[in-house]
């Protein structure tokens, strides 16, 4: 009789340290994925700052710069 209830005792010992390993690879999995997500979505916010900064920076400077070339020389021809 003991040898069953070591028997049953030892299975269930194994399916308890089964379902807790499977749980720990899934809890595992998820947090990786987590941090895959937070990567790509940090990569795209840092794609959007950077064109961000590019247009507030580049876009007035190619403003000024169309208007020094050309606007300059329409503004005199309007004053006349």
């Amino acid at each position: 009789m003991s040898i069953l209830l070591a028997a049953t005792l030892a299975a269930s010992l194994v399916g308890l340290a089964k379902t807790l390993l499977l749980t720990l690879i899934l809890v595992l999995n998820a947090v990786l994925a987590f941090l895959a997500a937070l990567a790509t979505w940090k990569t795209y916010l840092a794609i959007g700052v950077k064109l961000g900064l590019i247009a507030l920076f580049c876009v007035p400077v190619i403003g000024v710069l169309l208007f020094l070339i050309w606007g300059q020389r329409v503004v005199r021809d309007n004053q006349r």
